[in-house]
């Protein structure tokens, strides 16, 4: 018996002022301070503040950052690519002190993609900025094209209040620590995404599966920590490749090594079994290794009180690399993008 169902309107049925206008519907988009004139001419007027301005780029390609179909069975959604290419560019921006203030968009489009896939982005995307307290974000611009393979471009900007936090400026003596949510939430959901195992296909998950795999999709950086720190940490950065992986470049652009507290690693992983259950079955690999959680990783001169979320997890030493009990760990495991 045949369907009745219609099917959804590409983006080859719709023009792209139409596309624009729904962007432009769902998007953080009206003026703010800062923001003279936001989408609508050929360029955006910026009126920045005395603040010195932080700019960082991000993309996601379809087949390399996230797949249309996962071997779970999972279909990625437009809001889902919203709501974590918002994310990743806030986190970056937060990584150097900065408060976020405006974006562009790119959208790369294949004639096939559904209206409504472009629709959800827009939602994600606004969704991510409320959900982490971007207030002041702002979506000024961007274009719009065809593609053969789906890809989505942000361009951020923020400003920068007080002191930028770097890579470089660690010293030994100083306290290793993580802001944010769990390391390894990230890793847990690509597994699940990923399982080609029947009873892992994603009609078969349990509540507890579905919310787990959200983590990959909705990574939640603390904004409130960036600036808050800018005056007092040594370094910092955005974790996006794995613990051991971006640990060892905040080791090498400062000239030190970091030693990871195998208990307070444990700790961490209890937090993630607690969360996951038996999702997170590769135990700490997932910590040190697992990319795409979009934490703060920050040094702190001893004694310093830790931030709201932060927790201690080892020393930074005189030496080189990221080690643990006494271990040095191989920082060419994590997340690549040639890999």
């Amino acid at each position: 018996m045949g369907s009745n169902r219609e099917a959804p309107r590409t983006v080859a049925e719709a023009s792209e002022a139409e596309l624009v206008e729904l962007l432009h519907a769902a998007l953080p988009a009206h003026a703010s301070a800062g923001v003279v004139l936001g989408i609508g001419d050929d360029a955006a007027i910026l009126s920045p503040s005395v603040a010195r301005t932080v700019a960082t780029v991000d993309a996601a390609v379809e087949g390399e950052d996230f797949l249309s179909v996962w071997p779970s069975g999972y279909a990625t959604t437009g809001w889902d690519v919203g709501f974590k290419s918002c994310a990743q560019n806030l986190s970056d921006v937060n990584a150097m002190g900065a408060e976020a203030t405006s974006a562009l968009l790119v959208l790369a489009l294949p004639a096939a993609t559904p209206v409504d896939w472009v629709r959800g982005y827009a939602e994600g995307f606004a969704a991510a900025a409320r959900r982490l307290g971007a207030a002041r974000l702002r979506v000024v611009g961007g274009d719009l094209s065809g593609t053969r393979t789906l890809t989505v471009s942000v361009s951020m900007s923020g400003e920068l209040p007080g002191p930028a936090l770097l890579r470089s400026g660690a010293s030994a003596g100083e306290n290793l620590i993580v802001v944010g949510e769990t390391l390894g939430r990230a890793d847990v959901a690509l597994g699940l995404l990923a399982s080609r195992r029947p009873a892992d296909r994603v009609e078969a998950w349990d509540q507890r599966a579905r919310a787990v795999s959200r983590a990959l999709f909705e990574p939640l950086p603390p904004l409130s920590a960036g600036p808050a720190l800018s005056a007092i940490a040594g370094a910092a950065m955005d974790i996006s490749d794995g613990l051991v992986r971006d640990g060892a470049r905040l080791a090498r652009a400062s000239g030190v090594g970091l030693e990871l507290d195998p208990v307070a690693l444990q700790a961490e992983l209890a937090t993630l079994e607690g969360w996951a259950g038996r999702h997170a079955s590769r135990g700490l690999e997932h910590v040190l290794y697992g990319g795409e959680d979009h934490l703060l990783l920050a040094t702190l001169p001893e004694g310093t009180p830790l931030p709201t979320g932060a927790r201690s997890i080892g020393r930074v030493v005189e030496g080189a690399g990221v080690s643990l009990a006494g271990e040095h760990l191989d920082e060419r495991r994590g997340f690549d993008h040639f890999a």
